[in-house]
């Protein structure tokens, strides 16, 4: 499971202006307008029962580019099953290593997500998620596997396998930094022995930036919607070593996302989709 700036300054007068309530248009004697940074808190509200419905493409790998022949069957469907649901449930033992990282829980919202992967075939996969109402952040459970398995991230050289906690709940949005602010969706130092004589410590930090407020129209329906882009870095010795984007997410307040791409990587194709339908 697994990716903006708008500033209006007045430059001259500008102590001035903090005290005489702003910087006038010299030639219409009014105070400029202003731009809405704000990023609704209900960006995603996680209601049992919600459903929406995708229509979509495969894309390669991390890339935007379109497998064709998936635009003929693809369609995904994501149902709010519960807003609070034992991740044992599904994780079995995991659900207590999970629960123990940075950010961790035993229960979360589940999505039920089924797309269809091919003509006449789905393919089932469990999203979990969860609403921080102190912080006002949303959280989602993703899957580092990948990382852990290229970068060799194992516990010792001696080790035959990767480690196994690669489930981890990081950052989805946090609606409070307003458009053109980053936040860190998740950021941890891990050792690699992909050379077992030579350890490496590889940093690996995931950044989530509300880019802009933007009306879009998808499937002939039109939505303000507020665009996020999620990308990730490793760094070794503080020079990065890989990056790239993980996800670009059109959200609409009190709805959820309406658009997105889900990047792929070398294992799994990216996922295209755009609202097609939903049931509230």
């Amino acid at each position: 499971m697994k990716k903006v700036f708008y500033t209006l300054v007045c430059m001259a007068g500008l102590i001035s202006a903090t005290v005489f309530n702003g910087c006038k248009d010299e030639e219409s004697g009014t105070n400029p307008p202003t731009t809405d940074t704000k990023v609704p808190d209900d960006i995603f509200p996680l209601t049992a029962g919600h459903r929406f419905e995708y229509s979509g493409y495969f894309t390669y790998q991390d890339t935007d580019s379109m497998i064709a022949a998936s635009a003929s069957f693809y369609n995904t469907t994501w149902t709010v099953v519960s807003p609070n649901f034992a991740l044992s449930t599904i994780f079995g033992p995991l659900a207590q290593v999970i629960a123990m990282k940075p950010n961790g829980r035993a229960s979360a919202a589940y999505i039920a997500d089924t797309t269809v992967i091919a003509p006449g075939a789905k393919k089932w996969t469990p999203v979990m998620a969860y609403y921080d109402s102190t912080s006002g952040d949303y959280y989602y459970l993703t899957n580092l596997g990948l990382f852990f398995r290229s970068s060799r991230i194992k516990d010792s050289a001696n080790a035959s396998n990767v480690r196994m906690d690669s489930l981890r709940f990081i950052k989805l949005a946090s609606p409070k930094v307003g458009i053109g602010g980053t936040f860190t969706c998740f950021e941890e130092n891990f050792v690699s022995y992909a050379n077992p004589a030579a350890p490496t410590t590889i940093n690996l930090k995931i950044t989530g930036t509300w880019e802009a407020k933007q009306d879009i129209t998808v499937n002939g329906m039109t939505f303000t919607t507020y665009y996020l882009k999620i990308s990730r870095v490793a760094s070794v010795g503080g020079q990065a070593v890989s990056s790239g984007t993980t996800a670009k997410i059109w959200l609409a307040k009190g709805i959820g996302p309406v658009k997105m791409h889900l990047y792929g990587d070398a294992e799994t194709p990216g996922n295209y989709r755009e609202l097609k339908s939903k049931n509230f």
